[in-house]
């Protein structure tokens, strides 16, 4: 391949590639709990209906605590038949209905009281907290910038090492990884979070961004 510099061929041209990252840390400003209610009972209307009846509670006191009715919503909705092992023999325990709800959280320090509030009208399971910020673009713009600086400066340091100079203007650049790195989720019993508040720490988010950038010596 032929490649050119100023309209003019270079015809002994080589080309270095290299593999550029770059972190930003954030804090997050959004949240997301998936809220649990799950109700046992031998028939299977009356495990609905109570199932239901708190669900409606759930997203009620939600609803009162100024959470946006559309940040609300439905993840999971089943029916399982739950079984006894006896000596060796299945035996019917009862039904269960599970329904999960989504919530976003928009104020972070909110998030203890949605979890309490949440229990307090019968939820029983909290799991998933994830968090997340809403400006990820502009930050993960800045992690693809010092992904770039990353790939040219390691460029140079290759180049200065064979004693031979580097076109600074990449030829080709690919983008190989973008996202956020996941902050772990907690998982919460009745127990766990039957206190009068409960303590939630969203920690730091760190966007990533990563590339493969060619360059002509």
């Amino acid at each position: 391949m032929v490649y050119y510099r100023n309209g003019l061929p270079m015809r002994n041209a080589n080309v270095l590639t290299v593999f550029g990252e770059g972190k930003v840390h954030v804090e997050p400003n959004l949240a997301f709990i998936t809220i649990g209610i799950v109700r046992e009972n031998k028939n299977l209307q009356t495990a609905q209906a109570e199932n239901s009846v708190a669900s409606n509670n759930v997203i009620q006191a939600l609803l009162a605590l100024g959470i946006n009715q559309n940040h609300i919503r439905s993840v999971e909705y089943r029916i399982d038949n739950v079984y006894d092992f006896v000596d060796g023999k299945q035996i019917f325990r009862a039904y269960e209905v599970r329904h999960l709800l989504e919530v976003q959280v928009e104020n972070i320090g909110q998030i203890g009281l949605v979890v309490d509030t949440a229990v307090a009208q019968g939820a029983n399971i909290i799991f998933n907290i994830r968090f997340d910020t809403s400006n990820r673009s502009a930050k993960y713009h800045e992690a693809l910038t010092l992904a770039l600086s990353d790939a040219h400066a390691k460029a140079r340091t290759i180049t200065n090492g064979l004693g031979v100079v580097f076109q600074p203007i990449p030829i080709e650049i690919t983008e190989t990884r973008q996202g956020v790195a996941p902050v772990p989720y907690q998982t919460f019993t009745l127990e766990k979070v039957a206190g009068a508040s409960t303590p939630i720490e969203p920690g730091t988010l760190q966007i990533e961004a990563s590339l493969i950038a060619k360059f002509l010596y």
